[in-house]
């Protein structure tokens, strides 16, 4: 018992340091385009476009080879393409931004779903769900660490020391997951057990399921972080009230999120994800009417971060329920292609919606939060069906 919690907060610590190396990336890079190299935001957009999206697509073949190859093999390819994504803070050239974009949103989708399918593997479901809450924490605080570290070092030294920091950071951290993180157990091996392709498993009702509440509440947390920054400062003409905003609303969902995490450890999942998806929905709503009320959009925005946030960590714990063992991974990844088509859509959708009506966008994805209530019911429903078909063929009959 020890030893798998010792294996698993080494991979959590791990999983923090690659967050440290490569929040910056993400964050500063529009920075690093507009200031040094003189190119205006449509390339950052652009750019973030490709990640998200070559990300998600990734994510698919990345599930089948973890779960044909191995997870720490998968988990060290997609951290090695973050060594691509340093590389971009020491170009001087904007033609060579997108090869190295590119490969950086490859190696996204392979970290992503090789890293929340080595949890998945190495955690006991009745603990998944707080489990899970560590994993999203650790990678928000990694995120956080980095970004304040990586500002003075760009202020003091300039982009281009930030990019050969984040490159030694990265190798030492490849060398420090082959050397401490093992590959997980596993229940059956893959050739033991039968695995569904891609179309059948794309068939089941249960995976459409859970890719149905992966896409329709990130497709309001797409609008809500493009937007809710923004109406806070049209609201206040204020910039510190929107970066006051950001900050109270992460340090509240991630301290939801370890609550709701521990609170499923104990009750099981069902209240908690279904309490959290009709959360979503009324601050999805109530942000489309309070557009111009600072106090009403920070309390439905952070109340929707929370709820959010609740969300995902409940996710792991039923796309585990709903897999098998070798095909894990498999879920993970078109799960995680869910998640990048509707954070794609979300953004889209609010940049435009917004100049046509300041909550038009909030009530349009209040629609998809409101179905994702009725999905989470069907899912449990079809989980309930599945454990007490289960329970019946395992009951020995009298003698």
């Amino acid at each position: 018992m020890f030893s798998g919690g010792f294996i698993l907060a080494r991979f959590l610590f791990l999983n923090l340091c690659v967050s440290l190396f490569t929040g910056p990336i993400n964050a500063l890079l529009p920075i690093y385009v507009e200031s040094e190299l003189q190119a205006p935001p449509l390339v950052s957009a652009g750019l973030n476009s490709v990640f998200l999206i070559l990300g998600g697509l990734s994510a698919v073949p990345a599930g089948r080879l973890c779960d044909r190859w191995g997870l720490k093999p998968m988990f060290v390819l997609g951290t090695s393409g973050s060594l691509l994504g340093a590389l971009l803070f020491l170009q001087t050239e904007p033609l060579f931004l997108l090869p190295l974009s590119i490969g950086f949103g490859l190696g996204t989708g392979f970290l992503v779903t090789s890293g929340h399918a080595y949890l998945m593997h190495s955690v006991p479901d009745a603990q998944l769900s707080s489990r899970s809450a560590y994993y999203f924490l650790g990678m928000t605080l990694g995120t956080s660490l980095g970004n304040f570290l990586a500002g003075p070092v760009v202020e003091h030294f300039g982009f281009a020391t930030l990019g050969e920091g984040l490159l030694i950071g990265l190798i030492g951290l490849l060398i420090a997951i082959g050397r401490l993180l093992p590959e997980p157990e596993r229940v059956e091996s893959p050739s033991e057990t039968s695995v569904d392709p891609a179309p059948a498993l794309l068939k089941r009702r249960s995976v459409q399921l859970i890719l149905a509440v992966r896409f329709l509440p990130t497709c309001y947390w797409g609008t809500a972080t493009l937007l809710l920054p923004l109406l806070i400062f049209r609201a206040t003409d204020s910039v510190a009230w929107s970066a006051s905003y950001v900050s109270v609303s992460l340090v509240l969902a991630a301290s939801g999120q370890v609550l709701i995490g521990k609170w499923a450890d104990r009750v099981g999942p069902k209240r908690p994800t279904l309490l959290s998806s009709v959360g979503v929905a009324v601050c999805s709503g109530g942000a489309g009417f309070f557009t111009d009320s600072l106090a009403g959009l920070f309390l439905f925005g952070t109340g929707g971060a929370v709820c959010a946030w609740g969300v995902s960590t409940m996710l792991p714990r039923l796309m585990n329920a709903v897999a098998g063992p070798a095909e894990k991974a498999q879920v993970v990844g078109w799960s995680h292609l869910a998640w990048s088509l509707a954070m794609v859509t979300g953004n889209l959708w609010g940049g435009y919606a917004v100049e046509q009506h300041t909550g038009l966008p909030f009530f349009l994805v209040f629609w998809g939060c409101l179905a994702t209530v009725f999905a989470f019911s069907w899912l449990f429903r079809e989980l309930d069906c599945t454990q007490s078909k289960a329970n019946a063929e395992t009951v020995a009959p009298i003698t």
